[in-house]
């Protein structure tokens, strides 16, 4: 399949070229990789976003539990 690239910016023609210099590739491989990237799901550290979560909810001056939110979020339902 063939697909034409219109209006690029400059600035932005620049750096993917940039990009495909300094990686080996040409323009075009260089924008199917980057393509390619940016729509594959990214794969997530549990651990260290959990650790994230943590270090966040330490910080906070006040927390709602689990249950008085689902609680809450269950009232306002009716």
């Amino acid at each position: 399949m063939n697909i034409t690239l219109k209006d690029v910016p400059d600035t932005l023609h620049r750096r993917l070229r940039k990009l495909a210099d300094q990686s080996g590739r040409s323009l075009n491989k260089m924008i199917l990789f980057t393509l390619e990237q940016s729509v594959q799901p990214r794969r997530v550290d549990r651990a260290a976003l959990v650790g994230r979560i943590q270090k966040r909810r330490s910080r906070m001056d006040a927390w709602l539990e689990d249950e008085p939110l689902r609680t809450a979020i269950q009232e306002g339902r009716r």
